[in-house]
């Protein structure tokens, strides 16, 4: 079953849950983030994070610390703990940033987190404890163009940054302070903060998201020119991409180790399957069933005027608008059973995966 939830007509940039999903944290477009809380069956606009000067880009929720961190067009960002019934925040030092931060995200441990910047600088930031701040580690060998997408291994040890150059990078995210040993992983030798691992090259077309499978064995993305990228840690050489006559994707997440849901201008949520081994990214089916794709309705609708009289009434979708972002809901083990996405009209979706043809 599919719920569908309105947060007003503005467009949600970002959403977050807290970890019972009673509580939602979204950014419609302007400089403060506001938690709703569902109260009899509708949503109860509860608290208001302005500390921001300008819109904020992206938000993340940490489950089990109960924490949220925030980044802003202001070039800063703000971890905001929650006691006494008040959210308090505590800027990040982000001495090197000197533009938009576009993209963070807690790693699995939700012990650190990364930012990404529109001057394309990536950061890993950790709490400093001696001197009580939030610090940022900056990768040295950063991209060359804005960082518009960031993704942890489960590892919490590497993360995968997507940017404007039409590249992927895997670095090194170790901080001694806070990870004591270095883990051993399939994508290279981990050791020290901000070592480039892998370099994966698009077609064309800027980098709008990335994805690391479950086990972090599989690594996709997709960028502005509709393709779907992936690549294995068991043969990082091969890259695997899908040409698709669908509208460029925004988002992408894989539920399992072998299937991935993309979504974006299409308005519909798509699952694809990846096959590491035949080198293969095969559709499977959408999400919201329609006959026809939003943007061939359109096209259709402009240049076809026939069409346009006739009587046969257009499938509705569920989104009305481009698709921003998808984030996970609920889990079972390691698989995703159910997520979320969110629009430019003010619409929260919740998607059921049961029944969904799911590739283990």
């Amino acid at each position: 079953m599919t719920e569908v939830h309105s947060f007003g007509n503005l467009p949600v940039i970002a959403h977050a849950w807290n970890k019972d999903r009673t509580q939602i944290a979204v950014s419609l477009g302007k400089n403060d983030v506001r938690i709703y809380q569902k109260h009899a069956g509708k949503w109860r606009h509860i608290h208001t994070l302005s500390d921001h000067l300008s819109r904020v880009l992206a938000i993340d929720w940490a489950p089990t610390t109960n924490r949220i961190v925030s980044a802003s067009a202001d070039y800063n960002a703000y971890v905001w703990t929650f006691e006494n019934n008040i959210w308090k925040q505590q800027m990040v030092e982000l001495q090197r940033t000197s533009r938009a931060v576009c993209c963070v995200k807690w790693s699995p441990n939700e012990n650190k987190f990364a930012i990404g910047s529109s001057d394309k600088n990536v950061g890993i930031c950790y709490y400093e404890t001696e001197q009580r701040f939030w610090a940022a580690e900056m990768i040295k060998k950063k991209p060359k163009s804005t960082v518009t997408c960031i993704a942890w291994h489960p590892n919490n040890q590497l993360i995968v940054a997507g940017s404007c150059d039409y590249r992927v990078r895997i670095y090194s995210a170790y901080i001694k302070a806070v990870d004591g040993q270095p883990q051993i992983s399939n994508w290279g030798i981990i050791s020290n903060t901000g070592d480039l691992l892998h370099e994966f090259q698009s077609e064309s077309g800027w980098i709008h998201d990335v994805a690391f499978s479950p086990l972090g064995e599989n690594l996709a993305w997709v960028s502005h020119n509709s393709i779907i990228f992936a690549v294995s840690a068991k043969n990082s050489s091969r890259i695997t991409m899908e040409i698709t006559n669908y509208l460029p994707f925004r988002c992408i997440i894989f539920v399992s180790e072998s299937t991935l849901i993309v979504a974006g201008h299409e308005f519909s949520p798509l699952i694809y399957n990846y096959d590491e081994r035949k080198g293969t990214i095969d559709f499977v089916e959408k999400l919201d069933q329609q006959e026809t794709s939003i943007g061939k309705q359109a096209i259709n609708r402009l240049f076809d005027q026939p069409s346009m009289q006739t009587q046969t009434p257009e499938p509705i979708s569920t989104h009305q608008s481009m698709i921003t972002q998808i984030v996970p809901y609920q889990s079972d083990h390691s698989n995703l059973v159910k997520i979320s996405s969110a629009d430019l009209f003010g619409q929260v979706v919740i998607w059921n995966l049961a029944g969904r043809k799911i590739k283990k």
